[in-house]
């Protein structure tokens, strides 16, 4: 399904593109993201030269489902090199409104045909863009994907098997993420890993023989080595050293951070990337811990809202305060849906949405309760406040069609405006910037910058994409903002820029 290049003002003719639902629901290396990685140590097997069938499918094109589900072409990337794109992904910002986080994720998930290599650059063994979408799915808390999109090429390299190591000690798969560690070819010449990982296989007194080589030659540093000795001592009913060296400062690499745990001394991941809480989704960690840990990756697209719905109404909160507030008002407003009746929908909703705002889960929220609040007859504040909250719903534009202007505010008739692609300017009103940067895009002076409308004639789709979620992605900029809109539009991207568009208004985002 080709992506056509339009003009603004013929794509508010055209209905919005449909969002993809499961993902609202369910130097070789690229710079670093939010975690510490382990570390790639090349062997001296790795002679750097990758062999594959020339009519083979290149590592770079992996992906979860076809372009096409998504609506975009299977050439996005078009002329843009493998490492341009690879730098451009690296640099994508994680708190961005949901409407382009989703768009990172089609990009970072979808089947593209594989980006040109560097002209005149020997490619690494390791594919530079691979790795730099696997990093950032990472960072995204997005593990499962990033597992997928690996187990997929079932890759032989040592640094892709080696992100597939982090991200099985990640999720508590141990067993799944030692598989690529303990395979022999090529072997992975990482201390660490294969210390843990031959341990894990119940090879006690190999692991304790490499860890033993390796601290002789200083092949490891001293806080990993006494870490997994305690780790082996544990397991050979020895008592080990009665207090650990100091950790170093900064974030525990997924293994240090397993490793603790494992010693009976775990960090939290409450002060860690969004990753790590993964972790705390198991049901031998406290409820609290869960709860915590669920909204983050609610907030991040990595977890089902109903997951967190299902957690939030598990029991009754037994504190009050902060997170419990939120729980106990969510609960309520739960409840009080069951009913049908206004008079106590009403003050259920606008007592809980404070809390729903504070915790930054109005899109997660709306997602949930959407439909149910379009069925009920609020009057005042209440229903003023449903019509937002159903505005951040996958069914905005029908929402909108629903709208009665003649007894509507400006502020909503703006708000319905844009949710139909019209020019809310003519429709209504609404201040600020922000508004004004929405209106400009929207309406009949909408500015495409050149720079964009070259790399596009270029055929530099995709890598245009993602300059426009680096620029818009980051602090607020009502300049970027609006650009950003207009060229989305351009390139029929209606269903994202309007749902953008909704969300810079309505939501507020403290960073």
């Amino acid at each position: 399904m080709a992506l056509s290049l339009t003009s603004a003002a013929s794509a508010q003719d055209r209905a919005p593109l449909s969002a993809i639902d499961w993902l609202r629901t369910d130097d070789t290396v690229p710079t670093p993201g939010a975690y510490p990685l382990t570390p790639p140590q090349p062997t001296a097997a790795d002679s750097g030269i990758s062999v594959r069938a020339l009519d083979a499918l290149r590592p770079e094109a992996a992906g979860l489902f076809p372009a096409s589900r998504v609506g975009l072409p299977a050439t996005l990337w078009g002329t843009s090199s493998a490492n341009q794109l690879a730098d451009l992904i690296s640099t994508l910002p994680t708190d961005m409104v949901p409407a382009l986080r989703d768009l990172s994720l089609r990009l970072l998930l979808a089947e593209f045909t594989a980006p040109l290599p560097e002209p005149g650059v020997t490619q690494d063994r390791t594919p530079r863009f691979l790795l730099a979408r696997i990093d950032k799915l990472i960072e995204f808390g997005a593990l499962d994907q990033a597992a997928a999109v690996l187990d997929t090429l079932d890759p032989v390299d040592p640094v892709l098997r080696l992100r597939r190591f982090d991200i099985g000690l990640l999720l508590g798969d141990e067993h799944q993420a030692c598989i690529g560690v303990l395979a022999q070819t090529p072997p992975i010449d990482n201390v660490p890993a294969l210390v843990f990982c031959q341990a894990r296989d119940g090879n006690w007194d190999a692991a304790a023989e490499i860890l033993n080589d390796a601290t002789e030659a200083q092949a490891i540093s001293d806080y990993d080595a006494e870490l997994l000795l305690h780790f082996i001592e544990g397991h050979e009913g020895l008592p080990g050293a009665s207090t650990l060296l100091p950790p170093p400062t900064g974030t525990p690499s997924p293994l240090v951070w397993r490793l603790l745990e494992a010693s009976g001394d775990p960090v939290s991941t409450l002060g860690l990337p969004v990753a790590y809480a993964h972790a705390d989704l198991r049901g031998t960690i406290g409820w609290r811990a869960q709860l915590e840990a669920a909204e983050r990756l609610v907030r991040m697209g990595a977890l089902s809202p109903n997951r967190l719905l299902g957690l939030y109404t598990e029991r009754r909160a037994a504190a009050s305060g902060g997170i419990w507030e939120r729980v106990r008002l969510v609960q309520q407003l739960d409840e009080s849906l069951r009913t049908d009746d206004p008079a106590v929908i009403g003050p259920a909703l606008l007592q809980a949405w404070p809390q729903v705002q504070a915790g930054e889960l109005e899109v997660a929220m709306s997602e949930l309760y959407s439909q149910a609040l379009g069925q009920v007859q609020l009057t005042g504040r209440a229903a003023d406040l449903a019509f937002r909250i159903r505005l951040l719903s996958d069914s905005y534009e029908t929402v909108a069609l629903g709208l009665d202007a003649t007894r509507a505010s400006p502020e909503q008739r703006f708000l319905a405006a844009i949710a139909r692609g019209f020019d809310p300017a003519a429709a209504g009103a609404m201040p600020g910037e922000v508004a004004q940067a929405v209106a400009l895009a929207f309406g009949p002076d909408a500015f495409v910058p050149q720079p964009s409308l070259d790399a596009l004639a270029e055929g530099r789709l995709g890598e245009e994409m993602l300059r426009i979620l680096n620029r818009m992605g980051g602090p607020g900029d009502p300049r970027a903002l609006s650009e950003g809109l207009a060229t989305l539009r351009h390139m029929g991207l209606e269903d994202i820029a309007r749902r953008t568009a909704l969300e810079s208004l309505m939501l507020e985002r403290r960073g």
